[in-house]
């Protein structure tokens, strides 16, 4: 009778169990697996970051073409010129002040 009673059990509720094991182990690797949406939300992160960082060098790049650009004019531009010499060559006039001031490491 007990025998009857747990196959009759077994047989009902069974298949369910094995169907919601199942769907719960597909929805746990959905939610965490290596390409589940957790791993697509830091992926996602790191594309804005990466966006955020090449903007920032395309405006750099655009600045030096155009310091390049004024070197490598025929004519040598004299503002340019003594730009680079004053960075190189840390040359300042007799009416500037220095500052100097300590960097954080």
């Amino acid at each position: 009778m007990l025998a009857l009673r747990l196959a009759q059990i077994a047989r009902t509720y069974l298949p369910v169990a094995i169907f919601t094991a199942t769907a719960l182990y597909f929805i746990f690797h959905l939610v965490t697996g290596e390409r589940g949406l957790l791993a697509f939300m830091a992926i996602k992160r790191e594309l804005n970051d990466a966006t955020v960082i090449l903007a920032d060098l395309e405006v750099e790049k655009v600045a030096l073409e155009r310091d390049v650009e004024l070197l490598n004019d025929t004519p040598i531009d004299i503002d340019m010129l003594e730009e680079r010499a004053r960075i190189e060559l840390g040359y300042v006039r007799e009416d500037e002040m220095i500052i100097l001031h300590k960097e954080d490491d």
